[in-house]
Order: structure tokens, then sequence, then C-alpha cells
């Protein structure tokens, strides 16, 4: 999405996100309904299927098997599976991306509260609201969350070396770095 933004502008982007956060979204989503039908006793069923959307987003074979790195397919898959985490974990997004004007910063930032609060809807910690979350989502939402930061390991270097590109700044030169 941010390179599309970058690329082609927030027009074209917005079909980008429609189809990410969508196919995040659909995975789990009808998995569930699946399962309701057939096997209410596979309910790993919409994490492996939500888990699978996002690798297939971040390693697609169209692309040589780079892709990208899986933010807005995991919120997809999160508001469907537990959408007061994802929704929380997003409003951290929003505000570290603002604030910063780096949206790295703010997905990495995210993905830390995706983790989070996800152990605190686990353990019931006296959060105001939260999901009730089982080990099984917790865990998931913790792989996915160190999945997605690794993804942005060459992120993190460039925010280490003061060369990452801030959102709507414009792309930085060797020379200007």
């Amino acid at each position: 999405m941010t390179n599309t933004i970058r690329v082609l502008g927030i027009k074209i982007a917005w079909p980008v996100i429609i189809v990410d956060l969508g196919k995040g979204f659909l995975a789990p989503f009808i998995a569930a309904k699946f399962m309701t039908a057939y096997s209410p006793e596979w309910t790993w069923l919409p994490l492996v299927s939500g888990f699978l959307a996002i690798l297939g987003h971040s390693f697609t074979c169209m692309a040589g098997f780079r892709g990208g790195k899986g933010v807005l397919t995991a919120l997809g898959v999160f508001l469907c599976l537990c959408p007061v985490t994802a929704l929380s974990s997003f409003a951290v997004w929003i505000i570290l991306t603002a604030a910063t004007k780096y949206v790295s910063v703010g997905s990495i930032t995210a993905c830390v509260a995706l983790c989070t609060f996800s152990i605190m809807g686990y353990v019931g910690a006296p959060y105001p609201v939260y999901d009730k979350i089982d080990l099984p989502l917790m865990i998931t939402c913790c792989v996915v969350g160190v999945f997605v930061i690794v993804k942005h390991r060459g992120n993190i270097k460039r925010l280490m070396n003061g060369t990452e590109n801030g959102f709507g700044s414009k792309r930085k030169t060797p020379k200007e770095i």
C-alpha cells in the first residue's frame, strides 16, 4: 500500500487497500463458515487460513516469491478473528504513523500492540474493552506480529541509519544521506 501511494497516488491505492484487507478478512471468514457447517471441532481452520493468506501476500509467486509485508492483510485477518484487538492495534498504527510520518514505525509498533493486546485478552487483563482470546488465537497473533516485524528488518536498518523515507516526503537520495 505504501509503495502504491508513493508511486501511483492514493486514488490507485484504494483498490489495493480493499483487496489486501479483503483477502485477509475473507480467508478466515470463509474457513469459519466452513468449519461451523461441516466440522465444528476444526477451530484451527480459520487461524491457519488467515496465516496462509498473510504468507501468500508476503511471498506471492507472481512477484518471484517476494511481496508485501503483510500489514493490511494481517489487519483483515484479525478484524475477522478478534475485531477489538485488531482495531486497537490499528489505532496504534494511526497514532504512530501520524506522529512520526513513518509507516514502518506505525506498522512495527502496531504489531507489538497486537501481541500485547492479544496476551491481555487471553489472560483477561482489566483492559476496558477486549476480545476474549483463546490460546491458539493468542499464539497466532504473536506469530504474525513477529513475522511482520521480521519482514520490516530493512526498514529497521534504515530507521537506525536515518535513511528511511517518511510518508509524504520525497525519496532520499544517496547525496542527501
